[in-house]
């Protein structure tokens, strides 16, 4: 099957589905679990927003990884520090010194793990399949995930040494598969003057990016609150979502690869917008919240799609591979550090928790226009190169003989 023809990105999707399998029966409980800790509302935006710049503060130790061991030996590096994350939630107890630990490994296991993560992804791809590869992806994760928050919410309601310690176990093993994959050549680097010609292209999709996703993670603990912080409930309808958003990955990451990107990021980043808007003033009701984790899923299939779809083709046209990788995940951290800022204010201020989902808003606007100047330049730029095929070629040989 094409979808599969790929080994490299076979090894990878079972490796990711693997350490997403974990991530996915803690990462939606994070903030909830940090306030079932006893951490205040705003206290919980504000640690996680420290968490997330502690990312940006270690980021330039996975380029100097990248650069001198490889991106594949840092990938693999990353993936073991990603499986102490969950050891360091443990530790967690209210407002302390035991958070230390969990915000610095996480930090250092987000850079550690993304940079080289998407760089590989993006190498070992091809432009041309890249959005069923993407979609493929997504929706094996996705799967995967169903039963991630089942299990989660399970066993956090019973015991948080077992919730921990089986993801902490399927991130080690997700490794295995990465050791059978080959390491690529080191990256360029550039001069001064070159990292200033690098597309900011990454750079400025993923500040978007990291304010729509990292703000609309918010959605999670106001549907833990609303199911009166019940982590076995929680997880139902966590694994519910997922179900609905295993539905069209594939089928979208498809249409991208005929040429239409541009106009399923505009339908995924609309439907989210409107959904967003009834989540925040609508959405009371436990079938509500059903309803809108329905569309909302159906519509990230086409968002995601279209967007990791552009930025690993960028990332692989881009003359340094490596560092706009690096600028882009920068990016991310800029507005997801943001989004957590901005929402700890407006609930120490008693603003209520839900107008905070309008920086998901405004991230979906940034993140929808990037894009679609993106496939705009691309389609032009696949006109221009169909245009030149069929140019009429001079025969030089006729053209020599005449002279």
């Amino acid at each position: 099957m094409a979808y599969f023809s790929n080994k490299e990105i076979n090894l990878l999707n079972i490796h990711y589905g693997l350490k997403e399998m974990g991530w996915q029966m803690c990462s939606a409980f994070t903030l909830a679990y940090l306030y079932k800790q006893g951490l205040s509302l705003s206290n919980v935006f504000f640690i996680y927003a420290i968490t997330l710049f502690t990312r940006t503060l270690t980021r330039p130790i996975s380029l100097y990884f990248c650069t001198n061991k490889g991106v594949h030996w840092t990938l693999i590096l990353g993936s073991f520090m990603f499986s102490l994350r969950y050891p360091a939630m443990l530790l967690v107890d209210g407002v302390g010194l035991k958070l230390i630990p969990f915000i610095l490994i996480s930090g250092l296991a987000d850079v550690l793990y993304w940079v080289p993560y998407h760089n590989y992804f993006a190498q070992v791809g091809t432009s041309n399949d890249r959005g069923k590869s993407v979609g493929t992806r997504e929706a094996i994760s996705t799967i995967v995930s169903v039963l991630g928050p089942l299990l989660g919410g399970i066993f956090l309601a019973v015991n948080k040494y077992v919730a921990f310690t089986i993801p902490f176990a399927l991130a080690i093993i997700g490794i295995i598969p990465l050791l059978k994959t080959h390491e690529i050549s080191l990256p360029n680097i550039p001069t001064k003057e070159e990292r200033k010609q690098i597309d900011s292209f990454g750079f400025k999709v993923f500040i978007g990016d990291g304010f729509f996703y990292q703000a609309g993670s918010i959605w999670s603990l106001i549907v833990f609150m609303l199911l009166n912080d019940s982590y076995n409930n929680f997880g139902y309808i966590m694994a519910l979502a997922a179900v609905f958003r295993a539905v069209g990955s594939i089928l979208f990451g498809g249409l991208i690869d005929k040429g239409n990107g541009k106009l399923i990021c505009i339908i995924g980043y609309g439907i989210q917008i409107v959904i967003i808007g009834i989540r925040g003033f609508f959405a009371y009701s436990i079938p509500v919240v059903v309803a809108c984790d329905f569309f909302y899923s159906i519509a990230f299939c086409f968002s995601m799609t279209g967007l990791m779809t552009a930025v690993y083709n960028a990332t692989k046209g881009a003359s340094y591979p490596i560092y706009f990788t690096y600028y882009t995940e920068l990016g991310w951290d800029v507005g997801a550090v943001l989004s957590m800022v901005f929402i700890g204010i407006m609930t120490y201020f008693g603003i209520n928790v839900r107008f905070g989902l309008i920086w998901s808003v405004v991230g979906a606007i940034i993140s929808v226009v990037c894009l679609c100047k993106y496939y705009d330049r691309k389609s032009d730029k696949d006109k221009h190169h169909s245009e030149l095929k069929h140019l009429p070629q001079r025969n030089m040989t006729q053209e020599f003989k005449a002279s």
